[in-house]
């Protein structure tokens, strides 16, 4: 039987890890095939997952709030904070990489078959892009065969004024580009408009964001999960080179607890809402171009949906590949949170969005305009310069390829 694993590396993959577990452990007993996530022994079942960071602040807060049994190996965690990419690559991380590299193997071992590596982390963060790149290099030696898809919190495209995560996120796209066969694009910013577009808060935490995150992961095992359908070529489907997978999801709907106005949407109002610029968690362009899409379905009952939507969601004008691939997770829509309502039906829709070079063409941008200023040189003491001329040349490179993709009206991005 095939499984998955879940790798949760720093401060804010591991609270979005914590938010995941959760949810999961509420859909336990709905879900039909367990052993995808979770470990069976002695009749107890064991999340297949690992919790990693370089300092302890994050792993403990979980650990010690957490009622869901994991393995004495799951967490992992070093003793000092590395805030950028060079610190937590280079320097501190030996024995924390050791410790995690054998706590994957030992998991691992248990498992009939491996197929999936769900990897969550902040590319902005030291430990989130550093750690996460060396992390994933090895796997990619160990376990080449093996899928690794990446649900990864950027930076924001419009908002976005931390220097050191504008290095780390770039120093980090080598590796992002290279190692992972899918990255699912998540930044903070638009995260926060989706849910003040949607919701009626007055304050909005981390821990709505983190389960926006969670609630897209969980929908994409659920798959698996509930319907025993391989969802191996969910990501390859949407990748029409083995560089371009870089994938722009959004969502729909949310509502609060005490909102009963929760009727579904028809077929073309569904697909409507979920192509709105408000409903994308990641933004670039106001005007998306999509190379490929997939829309992934959640819902209870079967969703007559499936098989009747090419003429609407065709409508995306896909410029590579006929149809849109149409998946669904069949199982009820759980909530974590406390203020929000469990809908009768969500979506998410995954685009290769052409119009993405516009947020790489902007990050090479300010990236050069700091390095050029010299601006926190002194911080990154320990980098390797062959690291910065790769990664820039890499950034431009991706930019170069997704802009051939965009032919629509011969506009410029």
């Amino acid at each position: 039987m095939s499984s998955a694993f879940h790798i949760h590396v720093g401060g804010a993959g591991v609270k979005i890890g914590d938010m995941l577990w959760k949810l999961y452990e509420k859909e336990q007993n709905e879900t039909t095939q367990k052993n995808y996530i979770y470990d069976e022994v002695d009749g107890n079942y064991y999340p297949q997952a690992l919790f990693v960071d370089t300092d302890d602040r994050m792993i403990l807060e979980v650990q010690s709030s957490n009622s869901i049994k994991f393995k004495k190996h799951s967490f992992i965690h070093g003793n000092k904070d590395s805030s950028t990419y060079a610190l937590s690559r280079y320097y501190y991380i030996k024995k924390t990489l050791e410790k995690a590299q054998d706590s994957i193997r030992k998991q691992i071992e248990t498992m009939d078959r491996l197929d999936d590596f769900v990897i969550t982390s902040s590319i902005s963060g030291g430990t989130g892009s550093g750690f996460t790149c060396e992390l994933t290099y090895d796997l990619s030696n160990d376990y080449h065969k093996v899928n690794k898809n990446g649900f990864i919190i950027f930076p924001s495209s419009k908002v976005a004024n931390n220097v050191l995560g504008i290095y780390n996120t770039v120093l980090a796209m080598p590796n992002m580009i290279g190692y992972f066969d899918s990255i699912t694009m998540f930044d903070n910013q638009s995260m926060y408009n989706f849910i003040d577009h949607q919701l009626d808060v007055d304050f909005v935490d981390y821990s709505f964001l983190n389960n926006l995150v969670a609630q897209i992961i969980s929908s994409y095992t659920g798959i698996r999960r509930f319907n025993q359908e391989d969802n191996s070529a969910f990501f390859s489907n949407l990748c029409p080179s083995p560089k371009l997978h870089f994938y722009i999801p959004s969502y729909g709907k949310l509502t609060l607890i005490n909102d009963y106005v929760r009727k579904e949407l028809e077929q073309r109002e569904f697909i409507q809402f979920l192509k709105k610029i408000d409903q994308k968690l990641y933004q670039c362009s106001n005007n998306p171009h999509y190379i490929c899409s997939t829309l992934l379905l959640r819902k209870r009952q079967f969703n007559p949906f499936s098989g009747r939507l090419d003429q609407t969601i065709n409508n995306l004008n896909n410029q590579f590949g006929q149809t849109s691939q149409i998946y669904q997770c069949k199982s009820s829509n759980y909530q974590v949170l406390p203020e929000l309502a469990e809908m009768k039906q969500t979506g998410t829709l995954f685009s290769n969005d052409a119009s993405i070079a516009s947020s790489l063409k902007a990050l090479e941008k300010r990236f050069s305009y700091a390095y050029d200023q010299h601006a926190f040189i002194g911080g990154f003491e320990g980098w390797k310069s062959r690291d910065i001329y790769i990664a820039r040349d890499d950034l431009k490179q991706l930019q170069h390829e997704y802009e051939e993709f965009f032919t629509v009206d011969n506009q410029e991005i």
